[in-house]
């Protein structure tokens, strides 16, 4: 099987969990098109309905959906709104790295768009780490999948990635950032470009520098040299690429709490916590599911008997808490049964709450066990039921592993 047969395998995989997603959301959807010929592509240009003859949908890894809702008078209302289409768009980005939607564009918003972008794919990420040079223990080995730099691939998460750790390098003064830190955003342009070269020039004494920062190579390594000491908020902002400053320094602390509290104290439980942590919160951007919670009414095993236990208890935390039986047994277990049964959104709007949640839930199924062999697959069934998601999980413990040294 080719590497695009590969992408394509997993692109349709993730648009059936696209509209499964979206009709839990309320949604009726219908497919547009998929594959575009080259000729195709050309008219769209010509017509200015496109700028570009990259897309992806001569790859076979765009689709355009319709989603419709019911009008009053019960017809199916077509939805163009980018804000009430975005929890569809922000779960197919939360699927996998390589995703994405149209209707995050800056230059126009295209809300039908879903495409998957190969070279930031899982695949491509593991593919890094597996030929990372063992033995050294250095961070940052498999942090990124390619080069960043001229004429490189420059795929977003690496330039992204590339970007924090040279602000962090400037922070701790081994290069002057001509205009002040850079805007981490994950577009490569001169200003990046021109940060390497310095960065090159300071710190490993190049006096003709090459403006690359290459995968596992002596740049990359040098400027993960600065990264602050672990689940410090810097620090988290380098895993997590798409968390909020504000979202970062609030749950550092307490995942550092946490951790230490459920023995979560070695780099590699640290790493499998920290990947299902941060794809079951889309990394820390969720604090309970993006469904209301319906699905679940009359679910005898979640203890959810009563009228309305479907929406009240549905999941929340950073690993999601789900069924009146599951509130109820944390309560106890915290000694606030009455409260959150009571008051269940307590778990998604105290932060403090929101990450011990997680780890109880961890200690209560003994994952340190599956995180000590690193058992990624048993891991994830046994906080997912399934495995849905694993490759954006993977994406994250390669990350972490990275970041950690593992």
């Amino acid at each position: 099987m080719t590497d695009l047969v590969r992408e394509q395998s997993v692109f349709l995989l993730h648009v059936c969990e696209l509209v499964k997603k979206a009709g839990e959301l309320g949604f009726s959807a219908s497919a547009g098109e998929l594959y575009r010929t080259p000729e195709q592509q050309a008219l769209h240009v010509k017509n200015g309905r496109s700028t570009t003859m990259a897309s992806q949908h001569l790859k076979r890894l765009a689709i355009d959906l319709n989603f419709f809702r019911d009008a009053p008078d019960g017809r199916p209302m077509l939805i163009s709104d980018v804000e009430t289409l975005r929890p569809i768009g922000q779960y197919w980005e939360s699927l996998d790295t390589a995703n994405r939607w149209g209707g995050n564009w800056t230059t126009f918003k295209d809300t039908p768009h879903f495409e998957r972008r190969e070279a930031t794919s899982t695949a491509a990420v593991a593919a890094a780490a597996a030929q990372a040079p063992a033995g050294s223990g250095s961070r940052g080995r498999g942090l990124t999948t390619g080069a960043v730099g001229a004429q490189c691939s420059n795929a977003r998460d690496d330039v992204e990635t590339v970007q924090q750790l040279l602000n962090l390098c400037g922070a701790a003064g081994r290069v002057a950032l001509a205009d002040g830190p850079l805007k981490a955003d994950g577009a490569f342009g001169q200003k990046t470009l021109d940060a390497i070269m310095a960065f090159q020039r300071s710190a490993l004494g190049l006096g003709a520098p090459d403006g690359r920062v290459d995968a596992n190579g002596a740049t990359l390594l040098s400027l993960c040299e600065s990264l602050p000491a672990a689940l410090e908020p810097p620090w988290l902002s380098v895993l997590y690429l798409r968390a909020k400053d504000s979202d970062v320094a609030d749950f550092s602390p307490r995942i550092r709490q946490v951790m230490a509290n459920r023995h979560i104290d070695t780099p590699l439980r640290q790493a499998h916590f920290l990947a299902q942590v941060g794809h079951e919160s889309g990394e820390f951007r969720f604090r309970a599911e993006i469904a209301n919670g319906e699905a679940y009414q009359g679910r005898a095993d979640l203890g959810n008997l009563q009228p309305g236990d479907g929406r009240k208890f549905k999941g929340r935390g950073l690993i999601q808490l789900t069924g009146r039986a599951n509130y109820g047994e944390y309560g106890r277990a915290i000694g606030r049964e009455a409260e959150l049964l009571d008051k269940p959104e307590l778990v998604e709007t105290d932060a403090e709450l929101c990450v011990d949640v997680a780890g109880w839930f961890w200690a209560k199924r003994n994952l340190n066990t599956w995180a000590d062999a690193d058992d990624l697959t048993t891991l994830t069934k046994r906080v997912n039921g399934g495995l849905n998601g694993i490759d954006d999980r993977r994406r994250l413990l390669v990350r972490a592993k990275a970041l950690l040294g593992v």
